[in-house]
C-alpha cells in the first residue's frame, strides 16, 4: 500500500517542489549510483534522492531507509510520512546523527540555511506540513525519533552493495549495545553482525574460514562463498587451492549461482591436474613458481594423490551435486559438461570412495540421460 503523503507528492508537482527545496528530499533524484540490495531480501524501492548524491529508499513497502554516496546507510523513518516528518521538521538532519545534539545547534544549521539560501524556509515548512496533515513537533522530539530509527538499522535494514556484497557503514556515529545484550539471538541480527565482521577481515585464513562456515551454517550462502573466495585468494598449494576451491563450489551452488560453481570446479581440477575428460591424472602436479627471478619453479606435489584420498571424493561428489542443481535450473549445458567431468573422476578415485557416493552418480547419470537430444 502506497504511503499517502507519498502518493501526495507524486499527483502533486507544487508539493514535491517543495519538498526537494529546501528540504532536499527530491522525487527526480529517485535513483542510486550503484545496485544495492537488503540482506534480509526484503523489496527495496528507490522513492527519492538528495543533492549530495544520497538515495532515500521504501523497504519492504512502508520503512525508509537512507543510503549516502560515500557507503554509509541506515533506517531513519518507519513509513514515508514519518520520514517527511523528520526531514521538513529537521532540514539539518543529516548533521545531527551523533549523541546528544543540543537545540542550540539545531537552531545555527537552520539559520545558516537561512541566510545561505532558504530565508524563507519557516514559510515553506508551515505550508509543507499543511498541506501533508503532518503535526508540528519540536526539534527534540524529531532527533529522538530519528536516533531511535537509526539504531534499528540492523538487521532487517542491512544494504549490501549488489556487486561485492559488502555492507554499507552505518550512518550515524550512535553508540549501540553489544550483542549479548539483546537477548535471544535471532538469525538477522547474526546474520548482521557476521557480515559487518566479514567486511572488517584482512587476509586471515582463520578468522574468513570460521565466517565462512557460520555463515553457511545459518544459510547466507552467497555471503559464505564471499568469504571462502578471500581464503581460496590466500592458498599456495595445490592440495590447499583443491581443497578449498570444492567448498566454495558448494556454496556459490548452493547461493543459486551455478555458473560460477561451475568456473570454480574447474579451478579445481586445474590444481589437481585434470583439466578435460579423457586426460589421466598425472603422476607430476603443475608447478609453482616459488622463485626468484628466472629461477626454476619448484614442483608442487601436494596434490598429486588426491584420486586416493577423500579429497577426490569430495570434488566427486561436488560435481554430481552441480548436475543435478543444473538439470533443476534448466542449465542443460552446464549439466551435459559436469557430468563430463564426472564421468572422468568416477573412473579415477579409489573405488571406495565411488562406493560411498551412494546413488548420487546413478542419479546424476539418468537425469543427464532424460535431457533432450541435442
Amino acid at each position: 500500500m502506497t504511503d499517502l503523503a507519498l502518493e501526495l507528492l507524486r499527483r502533486r508537482p507544487d508539493l514535491a517542489a517543495l519538498a526537494a527545496f529546501p528540504f532536499d528530499f527530491d522525487l527526480d533524484r529517485a535513483e542510486h549510483g550503484e545496485e544495492v540490495h537488503l540482506a534480509s531480501g526484503a523489496s527495496l524501492e528507490p522513492i527519492a534522492g538528495d543533492d549530495t548524491g544520497g538515495t532515500f529508499f521504501l523497504c519492504g513497502g512502508r520503512t525508509v531507509l537512507y543510503a549516502d554516496s560515500e557507503g554509509g546507510a541506515g533506517l531513519i523513518a518507519d513509513s514515508v510520512t514519518d520520514a517527511l516528518d523528520v526531514v521538513i521538521g529537521l532540514p539539518a538532519w543529516r548533521d545531527l546523527m551523533h549523541p546528544g545534539p543540543d537545540p542550540e545547534t539545531i537552531r545555527e544549521l537552520e539559520d545558516e540555511m537561512r541566510t545561505s539560501y532558504a530565508p524563507d524556509l519557516d514559510a515553506r515548512r508551515a505550508e509543507l506540513r499543511t498541506a501533508l496533515g503532518l503535526p508540528e513537533r519540536s526539534p527534540a522530539e524529531l532527533v529522538a525519533r530519528l536516533h531511535a530509527a537509526l539504531l534499528r538499522t540492523d538487521p532487517d535494514h542491512l544494504l549490501l552493495n549488489t556487486d561485492e556484497l559488502l555492507a554499507y557503514d552505518f550512518l550515524d556515529r550512535l553508540p549501540r549495545e553489544p550483542q549479548r545484550s539483546i537477548g535471544p539471538v535471532r538469525r538477522e541480527v547474526v546474520r548482521a553482525s557476521l557480515i559487518r565482521r566479514l567486511d572488517d577481515t584482512g587476509p586471515h585464513p582463520e578468522r574468513l574460514g570460521e565466517l565462512g562456515r557460520e555463515l553457511e551454517q545459518i544459510g547466507e550462502y552467497a555471503q559464505a562463498a564471499r568469504a571462502q573466495r578471500g581464503l581460496l585468494s590466500l592458498r599456495t598449494s595445490a592440495w590447499d587451492r583443491a581443497a578449498a576451491g570444492h567448498v566454495l563450489a558448494r556454496r556459490e551452488r548452493s547461493a543459486g549461482d551455478l555458473a560460477s560453481a561451475g568456473r570454480t570446479l574447474a579451478r579445481v581440477r586445474t590444481a589437481i591436474g585434470l583439466d578435460s575428460p579423457g586426460t589421466p591424472p598425472p603422476h607430476e602436479q603443475l608447478t609453482l613458481d616459488l622463485g626468484p627471478g628466472g629461477e626454476s619453479p619448484a614442483p608442487d606435489t601436494s596434490a598429486e594423490e588426491w584420486h586416493r584420498r577423500g579429497l577426490g571424493r569430495m570434488i566427486t561428489e561436488e560435481h554430481l551435486a552441480l548436475v543435478l542443481a543444473a538439470i533443476a535450473a534448466g542449465e542443460e549445458g552446464l549439466a551435459r559438461e559436469t557430468m563430463a567431468h564426472a564421468h572422468h573422476l568416477l573412473a579415477v578415485i579409489a573405488k571406495q570412495f565411488r562406493q560411498s557416493l551412494g546413488d548420487l552418480p546413478a542419479r546424476a547419470k539418468w537425469a543427464v540421460a532424460r535431457l533432450p537430444k541435442v
